[in-house]
């Protein structure tokens, strides 16, 4: 097992934004922390998933754009005041994974989200 560490968001706040697809093929666990440039970010960041099927043999994956994401069910942080927020994923099942950030007011600078899981 080993540790792997990315951004997956750095984006403006000032509007809502998608993040890229991540490969979670070999992830067991996740955890995101959600990151603002400024306090008066306001609304929703949220982790979805997709079981898009994928077959490494016909496509690469940077080539391959999942199409199905669904919300990952109690894996949301409501922003108030542009707080930080932390989602826990204690059991990855997916083959992809992303981050949405729905925006409801303010914000000026920016939202990070860094991802920490462990690998198989």
């Amino acid at each position: 097992m080993r540790n792997v560490n990315c951004n997956i968001l750095d984006a403006d706040d000032s509007m809502s934004q998608t993040g890229s697809k991540i490969d979670s093929n070999q992830l067991v666990s996740a955890s995101f922390s959600v990151v603002f440039g400024d306090g008066t970010a306001n609304g929703t960041v949220k982790i979805q998933a997709s079981n898009d099927p994928f077959n490494a043999r016909y496509n690469a994956v940077n080539s391959f754009t999942p199409t199905n994401w669904v919300d990952i069910p109690s894996m949301s942080a409501t922003i108030t005041s542009g707080s930080p927020a932390i989602i826990s994923i204690p059991n990855m099942a997916y083959r992809w994974v992303r981050v949405v950030w729905t925006r409801t007011s303010g914000g000026s600078t920016t939202i990070n989200v860094n991802m920490d899981a462990l690998s198989a």
